[in-house]
């Protein structure tokens, strides 16, 4: 193996061969010009043989030291070369991230957006668990989480996904066609009310409406409670009651006529999803990609 006291002179030797400045090397390493000698005298001792011809105005190769220039300096830009490409391969993207998501945030994000990030960074491998419960991501080994604002833990650090969501009623023409009207919060008592609630839990989200200048909760009761809000708005589209739903995620069913809003004017806006990760955790390559991509307009 070539020493490294070897290794800097022949680094110094191909400067000075190339430059035939001894000052001119000296700047370009940051070294004093009396050190780029020195360098230059060790070589040649340790080698027997006499570099270069040096007077006080002029730097030329002896014929030992083109011929060692011929040998050395090819072999010194291959290893540079090599050490610039292992360089651009530790910024290769790559690795694991394992994510929870909330039904609702997979289905708005998710779905249609790793694909492409998977596209553009094929060495990274995505394990996703799907769950509306909020999860403890140390406890479940989770990368990241993507949940809505209102469940997240003091220990977590969390960037907003999208802009914030609005919670509103919406029946089924149906529905609507066979039953009084709503004119008020209050009069959802009075209907079918589809229930939410969260899992692993028994009692139904109570409804919040905004009037009086403030959010007012509002229990419901009907025939259905679910735990998947999926579930909840196909059941209101299907006609059976009225549910409280994410304008968002409704937004289609709400175009086609499939639901119809009610309740408009006391409808209530809310902290939207949010991807967020434990604090403190040292953050990947591959974690800060996925998190710029997930943030992409």
């Amino acid at each position: 193996m070539i020493e490294g006291s070897d290794f800097l002179a022949l680094k110094t030797f191909i400067l000075v061969a190339e430059k035939l400045n001894f000052r001119a090397v000296a700047a370009m390493l940051g070294i004093s010009a009396s050190a780029v000698s020195q360098q230059i005298n060790g070589l040649e001792g340790r080698l027997g043989q006499r570099l270069f011809n040096r007077t006080t105005r002029s730097v030329g190769l002896t014929e030992d030291g083109k011929s060692l220039y011929l040998q050395t300096a090819p072999l010194l830009e291959n290893l540079a070369g090599a050490l610039a490409q292992a360089r651009a391969r530790s910024h290769i993207i790559r690795g694991n991230i394992r994510i929870h998501a909330f039904r609702s945030a997979a289905m708005m994000f998710l779905d249609h957006k790793v694909p492409g990030f998977l596209s553009s960074f094929p060495d990274v491998h995505i394990d996703i668990t799907i769950n509306d419960s909020p999860t403890d991501l140390i406890a479940g080994g989770y990368d990241l989480s993507l949940r809505l604002g209102e469940v997240l833990d003091p220990g977590l650090i969390a960037v907003p996904v999208g802009g914030r969501l609005h919670q509103i009623v919406v029946a089924a023409p149906s529905y609507l066609e066979t039953h009084e009207d709503i004119k008020h919060p209050e009069d959802v008592r009075q209907h079918n009310c589809i229930g939410w609630r969260w899992p692993g839990t028994v009692t139904p989200e109570p409804w919040q409406f905004f009037y009086d200048g403030q959010i007012k909760n509002i229990p419901v009761t009907g025939n259905l409670v679910v735990d998947d809000r999926e579930r909840q708005y196909q059941a209101a589209i299907a006609g059976i009651g009225i549910a409280q739903v994410t304008a968002e995620r409704v937004s289609a069913h709400l175009l086609s006529g499939a639901l119809h809003p009610i309740l408009n004017e006391w409808d209530v806006e809310f902290a939207g999803y949010h991807l967020c990760w434990t604090a403190g955790k040292s953050m990947s390559p591959a974690m800060r990609a996925f998190i710029d991509w997930l943030r992409q307009d």
